[in-house]
């Protein structure tokens, strides 16, 4: 807006200036002169209702291109990037306020098998759903994103893993009860879900992730469809 401000006025100025050079050098008479300084003012206001108008469509586009940024483009949810720093914000919020936070980390059992079988396309599938999935099962104040392939991470914020076990198991049971289907194939999938707790299991980002990452594959070498 500091800009949009500057950008305004500098176009104010550079008018009146003109208007002040063809003044002095071209209009003698009180009549003209009236005449000048209306069209003067009139051309300034235009100019400045188009530059308001260009300027607000670069900003939309600006938004448009940071949003598509955040966000994965497959499901929507925000992308392993912005995860990163809004775990390390989160993070640091909990240390301020001496908060608890839970990070899941959750990946879908056996997914290879759907590719194979039924293709990349019902695979993307698959992934959008339990993105929707997961995303429609925590509160609108959590992070949710894909973490990369068919896993996701969640932050829980100001959650111990005892108060978010509700929820982590109504996530695991929805995408267990979940038909994948596009009208031709009619699937079902489970998930493994591993959790970490700050500060208990670890005080920074990446001991929290390997933390959680660890218990997720605990969980998939017991045969998946758990939280631990």
């Amino acid at each position: 807006m500091k800009n949009l401000f500057r950008y305004i006025i500098s176009i104010i100025f550079l008018s009146l200036f003109i208007i002040f050079l063809v003044e002095i050098n071209y209009i003698a008479d009180k009549r003209n002169l009236l005449i000048a300084n209306s069209l003067g003012l009139g051309l300034s206001t235009i100019g400045v209702f188009y530059s308001f108008i260009i300027w607000n469509r670069i900003m939309k586009n600006y938004d448009s291109i940071m949003q598509n940024s955040m966000l994965d483009g497959m499901t929507g949810l925000f992308t392993h990037k912005l995860f990163m720093e809004r775990l390390d914000g989160e993070l640091g919020r909990a240390s301020r306020h001496n908060e608890n936070l839970t990070l899941l980390f959750l990946d879908l059992d056996k997914f290879k098998r759907i590719n194979d079988t039924y293709g990349h396309l019902f695979g993307d599938l698959v992934i959008k759903d339990s993105a929707n999935i997961i995303k429609s099962n925590v509160r609108t104040h959590d992070v949710v994103a894909r973490y990369g392939g068919e896993e996701y991470a969640v932050i829980l914020v100001n959650t111990n893993k005892a108060d978010c076990m509700k929820t982590v198991e109504r996530i695991r049971e929805n995408i267990e009860n979940h038909i994948y289907t596009n009208n031709e194939v009619n699937e079902r999938m489970t998930i493994s879900i591993g959790m970490a707790q700050y500060p208990e299991d670890s005080k920074e980002s990446r001991g929290l992730i390997r933390f959680a990452d660890d218990r997720m594959y605990d969980v998939k070498k017991l045969g998946g469809n758990m939280a631990k």
